[in-house]
């Protein structure tokens, strides 16, 4: 017999320990971050768990090649949301997105309060949220976000984000959702 996890919360947690796994292969760069994201937006309540580490080959391969110094950095980020809404006839429901791809970490206008750009490839466990038909499961997420470095080790931020399926389906309604982030680095 296999074991067989069920739910949100043990999706959840399966990814964040996949992600924790993953992140020890690059514990040389020491900038391994996990963190909380909590927001709204468009009827929706959103909950999230994320982990960021450092993409040294996307650093070198990609950026190094075009931009000198350390103004921008590559980082793997892989996040677990929970929207939850209302649908059309008034009962609660609810989808898991899981997301991952790249991020750009733009040190400016310093190393302490920095931006957070990315659009990555996210997949929905259900295209039906609150009263909203988002087209099919394969979406994108493009986001913004700017961070501030209390300690070196915790950080508190703003995020907004645009989830939508690029066209690929009919409809595209796409769901703009607004957060704050908490993050520990390891």
């Amino acid at each position: 017999m296999g074991m067989v996890i069920r739910g949100w919360t043990g999706r959840w947690v399966l990814v964040l320990c996949a992600v924790l796994w993953q992140g020890q292969a690059g514990a040389a760069d020491h900038d391994l971050r996990l963190g909380a994201r909590v927001g709204g937006g468009e009827g929706l309540d959103y909950y999230s768990l994320f982990a960021r580490w450092p993409a040294g080959w996307l650093q070198r391969q990609v950026v190094d090649r075009w931009l000198d110094g350390d103004l921008v950095q590559a980082y793997w980020d892989a996040s677990v949301e929970r929207w939850e809404g209302t649908g059309p006839d008034g009962d609660d429901n609810a989808t898991e997105v899981y997301i991952f791809g790249p991020v750009a970490r733009v040190n400016w206008p310093s190393d302490r309060l920095y931006l957070l750009f990315g659009v990555q490839p996210s997949y929905m466990s259900h295209a039906h949220i609150d009263d909203d038909d988002m087209g099919g499961n394969l979406q994108f997420t493009s986001h913004a976000g700017l961070v501030f470095e209390v300690t070196p080790r915790l950080a508190v931020g703003l995020r907004g984000q645009h989830t939508s399926n690029s066209r690929l389906y009919k409809p595209n309604p796409g769901m703009n959702l607004g957060s704050v982030t908490v993050s520990f680095r390891f």
